[in-house]
C-alpha cells in the first residue's frame, strides 16, 4: 500500500484529511512517543572530526544486526524505527546476511576513501609534460598500456554498481563504500584516457581478450564471488602493475598518476581481502566454493596478459626496441609477473586461503606466457 498510486481510496481519503487537520494546527506527537535508547556519539579523536565508527552505539552498531537482517525490506537505515506494521515497500534485497558484504575495517576504508578523493584535471601535472622528451616508441607503448588499464577500470566500476542495490541498507557503511570505489575507478579510467590523449598517439588496441577475462568478473554468481575475482584477484594484480609501471614511466608525470590511483586501489584490494576474510572466519563451509570459483577465476585472468600488452610492458621497462633493450624489457616484465602472482598468494594466505599457493594454475600459465615471449 502506498499514499502515491494506491488504488485504496478510503486509505488516501483518510491520509488527506489528516493533513487538512495537520495543517490547521491539530497535530497527534505520535511519534514522540516511541522508546528510543538514549545514545550520544562524540569524535574519539577531534582531529579526525566525528567518523561513522564513532556511531557505532547501541542499535546503530553493527554488532547490534542480527547475523540475517529479515525486517528490514526497505530503505531503513540501520537503527530506525520500523512503524506502520512495518509495511515498507518490498525492494527485493537479496545480500542480507553480513556475511554476504561485510568486511573487517570497512568503516575505516569508507572514512579514507571520502577523505583522499583527488581531481584527474588538476591533481596531475600535465602541464609537465612538455619538460620531458619521450621518444615515439616509448610514448606509443605507454598509450598502448593505457588503453588496456582503461578497459580494466571500466570492469571496476561496474562491479559494484550492479550489487550495491542488492545490499540491505543495514549495511550502509558497504554501499557506501562500494559507492567511493565507483567514483574511483571512474576517474581511473579518466586518468589513462586523458594520458593516452595527451601527446596526442591516442587510444590504441582494445584487447579482445582481455575484455574477456574481465566479463568473468560480472558474471559470478554471488556478490562474494564477485568481490574475491575482481578485488583480490583483479585489482591485487593491477595494484603490482601500478606499482611496476610506475617504476618503468617514461617521465615524473606518468609516475604521479600511478602513486595516485595506487592509493585507491590499495584501498579497494584491502577491502576485497577483509570481506574474504571475514567470509572465511565465519562462514569456513564456503571454502571449497570459494577455491572452486578461483580456480576458474584464475584461468580467466590469463586473459589480461595478452600479446599487445606484454610487447608494451616491455618496451618501457626496456627503455626501447632494440636487441639489448628487448632483453631487459622481457627481464624487467618477467620479474614483475613473478610478483604479481607472489603479491596474490600472499594476500590469499592473509584471507584464510593458503591452498592457492598449491592449486592455483597460474604458475603454469606464467611460464608458458615467459616462453613465449623468449621464443618471439
Amino acid at each position: 500500500m502506498s499514499y502515491y498510486g494506491s488504488t485504496d481510496y478510503s486509505y488516501n481519503s483518510d491520509f488527506n484529511l489528516r493533513v487538512r487537520d495537520m495543517k490547521k494546527g491539530n497535530l497527534d506527537f505520535g511519534w514522540l512517543d516511541d522508546a528510543r535508547e538514549k545514545v550520544e556519539v562524540r569524535p574519539r579523536d577531534p582531529r579526525r572530526g566525528l567518523e561513522v565508527s564513532d556511531c557505532e552505539v547501541g542499535p546503530y552498531a553493527i554488532e547490534a544486526t542480527p547475523d540475517i537482517v529479515r525486517e528490514n525490506r526497505g530503505l531503513a537505515p540501520r537503527g530506525a524505527l520500523l512503524t506502520l506494521g512495518n509495511q515498507q515497500p518490498d525492494l527485493g534485497p537479496s545480500l542480507n546476511k553480513k556475511t554476504d558484504v561485510w568486511a573487517y575495517r570497512v568503516q575505516r576504508y569508507w572514512e579514507e576513501a571520502v577523505s583522499r578523493q583527488w581531481n584527474v584535471s588538476t591533481d596531475v601535472p600535465w602541464q609537465d609534460l612538455d619538460k620531458y622528451e619521450i621518444s615515439d616508441e616509448l610514448e606509443i607503448a605507454f598509450c598502448q598500456l593505457c588503453t588496456l588499464l582503461s578497459e580494466v577500470e571500466m570492469i571496476a566500476t561496474d562491479l559494484p554498481a550492479k550489487w550495491s542495490h542488492h545490499m540491505n541498507s543495514y549495511f550502509q557503511e558497504v554501499k557506501g563504500f562500494i559507492a567511493t570505489q565507483c567514483i574511483d575507478e571512474a576517474r581511473h579510467s579518466e586518468v589513462f584516457r586523458k594520458r593516452a590523449l595527451a601527446n596526442g598517439v591516442g587510444l590504441l588496441r582494445a584487447s579482445v581478450r582481455g575484455e574477456h577475462a574481465l566479463k568473468g568478473i560480472l558474471e559470478a554468481d554471488s556478490y562474494s564471488e564477485g568481490s574475491v575475482f575482481l578485488h583480490v584477484l583483479g585489482e591485487g594484480f593491477i595494484l603490482t602493475l601500478f606499482r611496476s609501471s610506475e617504476f618503468i614511466s617514461p617521465s615524473p608525470v606518468e609516475q604521479r598518476m600511478f602513486q595516485l590511483v595506487m592509493q585507491d586501489e590499495a584501498r579497494h584490494v584491502s577491502y576485497g581481502l577483509q570481506h574474504l576474510k571475514y567470509l572465511m572466519d565465519e562462514c569456513p563451509e564456503y571454502r571449497p566454493q570459494i577455491n572452486s570459483f578461483l580456480d576458474e577465476a584464475e584461468k580467466h585472468l590469463s586473459g589480461l596478459f595478452n600479446p599487445d600488452q606484454l610487447e608494451s610492458m616491455i618496451v618501457l621497462g626496456g627503455k626501447g626496441t632494440s636487441p639489448g633493450c628487448i632483453q631487459r624489457g622481457i627481464e624487467v616484465v618477467g620479474a614483475f609477473q613473478g610478483k604479481q602472482i607472489d603479491e596474490y598468494f600472499h594476500r590469499c594466505e592473509r584471507a584464510g586461503l593458503p591452498e592457492r599457493r598449491e592449486r592455483s594454475p597460474l604458475l603454469e600459465l606464467q611460464q608458458r606466457m615467459l616462453a613465449a615471449i623468449q621464443a618471439a
